[in-house]
């Protein structure tokens, strides 16, 4: 199959024709509210050069021949590149992939460098653990206004079942499934459910605390030494009732100043006088080593919790609760 140029005269000689007074800005955004996956395509330019670019101009064309079509702007760096191609290769990204996205739309760095990479063909350069990928022969070329459109066919391509990486309204997202709608209740006493809201925060919450409880359990340390330490290792040199008000709030029940006043006689807290007149209270070494040791172990709970997890579902996560705990603080301060 040969490369082919469009006829159209008008376009191919660039001259693009102005819109009936469009506002530039609010036309880029009404094309934003349109939800697309995230890709970047790679080629050899002169000299063997490996070239990219993240793009969402992406599109499947037709099955029978296989063929899939994106668009570069005709004053991008690589349009001649690109338009003296012989081969091309798209990758669609997965949603653990946005720095990979960023590192490709950068003109400050080499987008390269230090990156593992496959060979396609003419020596494509093909990026590794990417949702998809398509290496592709260039069949044609079209004059898109201030764009060239490129439709390639596929010789060889290969998929994950990862998730995608979203880009929409200007802003990188991820795909969450959509739920089916709940059935109504039959009556009063059914909203009792475990499909509630907080029901599913709090079971969350107890399953996983205690998870982290059982492993400090095995290795010595008590939930309140734990959370005592932990709020000295964020915020050191606090003193004992700023300690203990800081638990009640962290976790809904507050430690007694006699878990600090044991850790302080274990040499893993020491008091110390302040400027104003109050003792404070900072870790010691021996201290410091045991945090170390309780986020290690943290870790490895949270590493256990978060196994039936990818890394982008546990991001979605993070960023729900993160946003449910404001809305929490917001209803609470108003």
């Amino acid at each position: 199959m040969t490369t082919k140029t469009s006829t159209n005269s008008d376009l191919r000689s660039g001259a693009a024709k102005a819109g009936p007074g469009f506002d530039g800005r609010a036309l880029r955004d009404a094309f934003g509210s349109f939800a697309t996956g995230v890709t970047i395509v790679t080629t050899s330019g002169p000299a063997g050069a490996d070239i990219g670019f993240t793009a969402n101009s992406f599109s499947s064309v037709s099955l029978d021949p296989p063929m899939v079509l994106w668009s570069l702007a005709r004053t991008s760096l690589s349009i001649d590149a690109f338009r003296n191609c012989a081969h091309f290769a798209v990758h669609i990204l997965s949603a653990d992939q946005e720095a990979l996205s960023a590192r490709f739309a950068s003109k400050s760095i080499d987008r390269f460098g230090g990156l593992a990479l496959d060979r396609g063909p003419d020596g494509i350069p093909m990026l590794q653990d990417c949702m998809a990928r398509f290496a592709c022969k260039l069949a044609y070329q079209y004059e898109g206004g201030d764009h060239v459109i490129f439709v390639g066919e596929i010789l060889d391509f290969s998929h994950s079942a990862r998730k995608p990486l979203v880009f929409h309204g200007g802003r990188y997202g991820m795909l969450l499934p959509k739920q089916t709608a709940a059935a109504e209740p039959a009556d009063a006493l059914s909203n009792l459910s475990s499909d509630d809201l907080l029901y599913q925060v709090s079971n969350a919450y107890f399953r996983t605390r205690h998870a982290v409880i059982d492993k400090l359990e095995h290795h010595g340390w008590s939930a309140e030494e734990y959370a005592a330490l932990s709020i000295i290792g964020r915020e050191d040199g606090l003193r004992i009732p700023e300690i203990v008000a800081r638990s009640e709030k962290l976790r809904g029940q507050a430690i007694s100043a006699a878990i600090v006043q044991k850790l302080i006689a274990h040499r893993l807290l020491r008091e110390v006088d302040s400027t104003d007149g109050h003792a404070r209270v900072r870790l010691t070494p021996e201290g410091r080593l045991s945090v170390l040791e309780l986020i290690a172990i943290r870790k490895s709970s949270e590493a256990d919790v978060q196994g039936s997890l990818d890394p982008s579902e546990v991001q979605l996560l993070k960023h729900l609760l993160s946003r449910l705990g404001n809305s929490a603080d917001a209803v609470t301060s108003a």
